[in-house]
């Protein structure tokens, strides 16, 4: 077996039928850094609480890791992909520079598929192809970290920026109508009254959100292909 055979990660629940190359989120120093701090998405990651409970994919994620970050593959070890559409980084965040020219030749090494990375490391990205070229198949998405503050303005190099924002609980949302109330003020019509207004605010929210990202990526397809809209907004899972 080729040591520098990279894992392709099969597709499955959202990412149905999209299949990625992807790495560990649990060792990458970035990742780690981030995870703590409540204000941003990183703070309820997916991968980190996915990857604690999925021992066996930790092992292969780590060896991207090491592969794709370590040093330029050779051009014959690259993988030949044969996907219309695949990902890079499901899991996991560009680690340096090496990673990111790692996977730009995985994109000139297969012309006819339409590669998406989604990533947060705009130096790493604005360093890298102020003296390269970008590939025309590959589309690269600015991940925002902020909460409830979708950026329309793209960084530079990239073609869209996804964003996330949350839909309160009906706990949080009375919790924070009644934050300056004393407690015998809280009356039973006032509860009504937030009742409703929580009603109207969830039956409301995916269009005063302008919410875009509600589907399976297959049957969607606004990350993967090159289009009019550039920011794409999800709820937070």
């Amino acid at each position: 077996m080729n040591t520098q055979t990279l894992h392709i990660s099969k597709g499955a629940f959202k990412l149905e039928m999209i299949n990625s190359i992807s790495t560990n989120t649990l060792t990458n120093p970035y990742c780690i850094k981030q995870k703590d701090n409540k204000e941003i998405i990183c703070n309820v990651c997916y991968s980190f609480k996915g990857l604690n409970f999925r021992k066996s994919m930790v092992n292969v994620l780590q060896k991207n890791s090491n592969l794709l970050s370590n040093s330029i593959i050779e051009w014959d070890n690259l993988p030949r992909i044969f996907d219309l559409y695949f990902r890079f980084s499901s899991h996991g965040e560009l680690i340096n520079e090496i990673h990111l020219e790692n996977l730009n030749n995985i994109c000139l090494k297969n012309p006819k598929t339409n590669f998406t990375l989604w990533s947060k490391r705009f130096d790493i990205v604005k360093k890298f192809y102020d003296n390269n070229n970008k590939p025309s198949n590959l589309i690269l998405i600015y991940s925002n970290p902020k909460l409830d503050k979708p950026l329309n303005k793209l960084p530079k190099y990239f073609d869209k920026t996804f964003n996330n924002v949350v839909k309160l609980s009906y706990k949080k949302y009375f919790n924070q109508k009644t934050m300056f109330f004393q407690k015998n003020e809280i009356t039973k019509e006032l509860k009504t009254t937030i009742k409703n207004d929580y009603d109207n605010y969830i039956n409301t929210f995916d269009k005063d959100n302008n919410i875009n990202c509600f589907q399976k990526c297959k049957d969607c397809l606004l990350c993967y292909t090159k289009n009019n809209v550039t920011t794409i907004i999800e709820k937070t899972k």
